[in-house]
């Protein structure tokens, strides 16, 4: 239970808020009122208010110097103010010593009142969400979320008011020439199973930190979180008449803020820019347009920046595989015959990329390619669960992954590893050579040979080497080798970039072998190769 004085010089606006508050929330109860600061003081003692609701236009003491004594004697009281529109001046000061809150008289309804609780709530003392430092710049961040929130949601009803907050917060944007874009934050499922809740809030603010250091070396800008891997950047041109130096400043501002992010926290992102505003009041439409948009990154990958003229949506009616390529996959990888599934696969994903699908087809198309995977393990006894091991299950595959060429790894290694099971039940092979293939695929990134296998499997080295040549048609090292290559293949038409990381995840102790090898099986550079599949996957 908290208990609230109220302090205004006007009796009718305290008669106001009591019915408002009355009966609207069992944890606050009115204990007294005052009509200046001065009464208001007198009573704190005595009354042992938890929260102050005040004025901060009164006569014999106004609502700041209430705050800053509160402030000062009192800290373990919140402080709300309550203000006129022309009080922005006043409100400020009072929010820069030490106010959570604020309520415009003229915006006295229960849906004001409901989120002055719920911040009440936020700030109480004991609370789990309740600031622990520097509260005062929190409590003023808190609220600039909340008014971005605010504006976003298109909850304003006057540009007026929306002028009042922007001064009241000291946020620096003007009202014409608007421009939302969306941060969003690469593989953020990712990102954040590696924190736990506090973590994750640390981690909310570093970029809240860092996105709005660099921002303040502009003339306008804000930062604020949105959900999950959504924030918010919103800037504003009003004196910039040259397209060209707004495109530059976008740019620079985008630049600056992936790299220092990528660089203090480890984290990439991706932009979606929505179009310009002429007034702030209609953000809110440009913002759902950059929110749609972003979907896109889908196709483009990571690290890409979307605008909503370089986007084309393809229209086509909802279905998945057509029969004819799903009847060939399903015969190709019963048989075990992974060059084949990997060529029809990559020709599944390469139609994908050049029609941009809706999302809600490749969705479809995703479901058959898990269907046609989980129908073969069945009927060859093979474990599902063993398609997957030390990878995302199906089941959070189209929540853990955001892009296309995310997935297709996925996919890729997921038929490879099906493909690999069914040769190792092929008749014909001698146990020997089944067991040597079956460690091939789950070690080949370890530093194994023909003898640590021969030794694992309980044969000599010279005997596995005759059997494994004469029933694979290769050498045990040309074979590794070339297990090790499709793997590295796989990595690089998945996007990774480091050459050196790829070699020592595949098992290659030496960079200069893994180029030699990758050459002569591929017949160009590593670099080539990328080259040539980022070009056909344009």
């Amino acid at each position: 239970m908290y208990k609230l004085l109220l302090v205004d010089d006007e009796f009718l606006v305290r008669t106001n808020l009591k019915l408002l508050l009355h009966g609207f929330s069992e944890d606050i109860t009115i204990c007294g009122e005052a009509a200046d600061g001065e009464a208001a003081l007198k009573l704190l003692d005595s009354l042992k208010p938890d929260i102050v609701l005040s004025d901060i236009r009164m006569p014999n003491m106004d609502g700041l110097s209430l705050c800053k004594i509160i402030h000062s004697r009192y800290p373990h009281i919140l402080f709300i103010a309550l203000s006129n529109y022309d009080d922005y001046e006043y409100v400020r000061g009072a929010l820069k010593n030490g106010a959570i809150d604020y309520l415009l008289k003229h915006k006295l309804n229960p849906d004001s009142i409901r989120t002055l609780i719920k911040n009440i709530r936020i700030h109480a003392p004991g609370s789990e969400y309740a600031p622990v430092s520097n509260p005062t710049e929190n409590a003023l961040n808190t609220l600039r979320n909340k008014f971005v929130l605010n504006l976003l949601s298109n909850l304003f009803l006057q540009e007026s008011e929306i002028e009042t907050n922007l001064k009241i917060l000291s946020i620096k944007l003007d009202m014409r020439k608007v421009i939302p874009i969306i941060l969003a934050i690469d593989n953020y499922y990712e990102v954040i199973k590696k924190y736990d809740l506090k973590g994750q809030s640390v981690l909310e603010f570093s970029i809240l930190n860092i996105g709005n250091e660099i921002l303040s070396q502009y003339p306008t800008g804000i930062l604020t979180h949105v959900e999950n891997e959504n924030y918010c950047i919103l800037l504003s041109f009003a004196d910039v008449s040259s397209s060209a130096r707004i495109e530059d400043t976008i740019r620079l501002i985008l630049q600056q803020l992936s790299a220092s992010l990528k660089t203090y926290l480890n984290i990439s992102t991706s932009f979606s820019i929505g179009s310009m505003c002429a007034a702030i009041s209609s953000v809110s439409k440009s913002y759902e347009k950059a929110k749609k948009i972003l979907q896109f990154k889908f196709y483009a990958g990571n690290q890409s920046i979307l605008r909503s003229a370089d986007i084309m949506e393809s229209k086509e009616p909802l279905r998945g595989l057509d029969f004819q390529t799903e009847r060939k996959l399903l015969t190709v990888s019963s048989a075990g015959n992974d060059n084949e599934v990997l060529k029809l696969l990559r020709g599944i994903f390469e139609d994908m990329q050049s029609r941009r699908l809706r999302i809600s087809n490749a969705q479809m198309i995703f479901t058959d390619l898990i269907s046609i995977l989980t129908r073969i393990a069945k009927e060859k006894n093979i474990l599902l669960d063993s398609l997957f091991t030390d990878r995302v299950h199906p089941s959070e595959m189209l929540t853990q992954y955001t892009t296309l060429i995310q997935i297709q790894k996925w996919f890729f290694d997921s038929f490879l590893s099906l493909c690999r099971q069914i040769q190792l039940q092929s008749p014909g092979d001698s146990e020997y050579v089944r067991k040597a293939i079956g460690l091939i695929t789950q070690k080949y990134a370890k530093p194994i040979s023909q003898q640590t296998i021969a030794d694992e499997i309980g044969i000599s080295s010279g005997y596995l080497s005759t059997i494994f040549k004469l029933e694979t048609g290769q050498g045990f090292s040309d074979y590794l080798n070339s297990y090790r290559i499709s793997m590295a293949v796989h990595m690089l038409e998945a996007g990774e970039t480091d050459f050196h990381k790829i070699a020592c995840e595949c098992g290659f102790q030496e960079y200069s072998y893994f180029f030699k090898v990758f050459k002569k099986k591929q017949k160009v550079t590593p670099k080539e190769y990328r080259r040539a599949w980022r070009q056909k996957s344009r």
